[in-house]
């Protein structure tokens, strides 16, 4: 997707919008030059962490190994509250040298002016950015300027219950490769209290990026090119609205639950073979086996009728102007996004490609998950993004409850969402 020109955006809408996971257009950062400390002199870098970062301790050991002048004091955070507590900083200017943040902030912090542009250094080193996933660094660019250089992406794909595949004369050996097939395979996965397809019906998040899924991967769009309007009622995003609705409604290879189920809930499901496929990341996996120890699991990418596109995820660590040592935080980030280190500390996948030969990465669960990557791209850098998504969602309930048709839902939605966006 065609990332949005540039919006100036206030720090009070900035604040709205990082309620959720969406993004905002922005100014222009500050350049390199400010608080720049040359790394040979000691010092110590404050670094803002995810506390899902498990491997953060051993990475960090390996890179004071290499430059022991240079100290890393790691401070972690749940995901709770996070993105506001770095966005307080950030308009105080009175952050930590080094933050980790999730590729939909990078926009909306870089409109704060607390985050250093990179462009120098990257230049200066060489770092080459065509061996990163272009999804990761189109999101991570702001008026053509990096503000963070990521180092973990992710992306969905379809994980399917084998045995239950086998028990219904499916070939166990593949998932499905295109939505009639889901829907064929559905109904034969269907019987008794074992559905075919677990499709999350409640928490925004998880119900719009399902269905924002399937819509890239017919060849359609939520917005159209440069997101002024509404796309939904394009022929490629409603057959998917309806295909969404009616696996529930119509055909009923949905579990009943559905309307209370959101991703945890489908995962257990999953786990205790009550659902023949659902969309999920490669941090599902090991959940599932630990609930189950006989899960016959495979993984195929999502499936696709038009166009392999899924959405992508991930994190990225950029240096605030606030650091009085930006070169040594530089080199931090420099250090963490090599491909060899990348890897061993994002608990998915590097955003390096050419770390998709790790070996961490050739379990046959996994490398649909690392091979989808490719067509992975963010959704859209726009203001009004979580405002968009809460608008899909009221107007999709409406349908998945019986109270209106797709068609009319999805034309509601998408005069909403196109009088939001006239709004100056």
């Amino acid at each position: 997707m065609d990332m949005p020109s540039a919006v100036k955006t206030s720090a009070s809408l900035i604040t709205a919008i990082l309620v959720g996971t969406s993004l905002t257009g922005c100014t222009g950062g500050n350049s390199t030059s400010g608080g720049a400390a040359s790394s040979d002199k000691p010092v110590e870098l404050t670094y803002w962490d995810g506390a899902f970062n498990t491997n953060t301790p051993a990475i960090v050991k390996k890179f004071e190994e290499k430059y022991p002048n240079i100290k890393i004091k790691v401070q972690t955070f749940p995901d709770a509250g996070m993105s506001d507590k770095y966005l307080l900083a950030l308009k105080q200017k009175n952050g930590p040298d080094l933050m980790d943040m999730a590729v939909d902030w990078v926009t909306p912090f870089a409109a704060t002016g607390g985050l250093v542009a990179l462009d120098d250094y990257i230049k200066k080193d060489n770092v080459d950015l065509k061996d990163f996933y272009d999804g990761a660094i189109s999101v991570t660019k702001v008026n053509d300027k990096m503000y963070a250089l990521p180092y973990r992406s992710e992306t969905h794909g379809l994980i399917y219950n084998k045995k239950l595949f086998d028990a219904a004369g499916i070939d166990s050996k593949k998932g499905p490769e295109n939505w009639n097939q889901v829907l064929e395979q559905t109904q034969k996965l269907t019987k008794g209290d074992t559905f075919g397809i677990a499709l999350p019906g409640t928490n925004v998040g998880n119900v719009t990026t399902q269905l924002f899924n399937m819509i890239q991967s017919n060849g359609g769009s939520v917005l159209n090119k440069d997101n002024t309007k509404s796309a939904l009622t394009e022929p490629a995003a409603m057959e998917m609205a309806k295909l969404y609705v009616e696996l529930f409604t119509k055909y009923k290879v949905v579990p009943n639950s559905m309307l209370q189920n959101d991703n945890i809930a489908n995962r257990n499901l999953f786990a205790n073979d009550k659902v023949g496929m659902y969309m999920s990341g490669i941090y599902d996996i090991d959940p599932i086996k630990q609930a189950n120890a006989n899960a016959q699991l495979g993984v195929a990418m999502v499936p696709a009728n038009k166009d392999r596109k899924t959405i992508l995820g991930g994190w990225a660590v950029g240096v605030t102007t606030a650091s009085k040592n930006q070169e040594a935080a530089w080199k931090f980030i420099q250090f963490i996004s090599q491909p060899d280190i990348s890897a061993e500390y994002s608990v998915t996948f590097s955003s390096r490609k050419s770390a998709a030969n790790n070996p961490k990465y050739q379990d046959p669960l996994v490398k649909p998950l690392l091979d989808a990557l490719v067509y992975a791209q963010p959704l859209p850098q726009i203001p009004q993004w979580n405002q968009i998504k809460q608008i899909i969602f009221d107007n999709l309930q409406t349908a998945l409850s019986g109270k209106s048709t797709t068609e009319d839902a999805m034309n509601l939605a998408s005069k909403a969402i196109d009088e939001l966006l006239s709004k100056k």
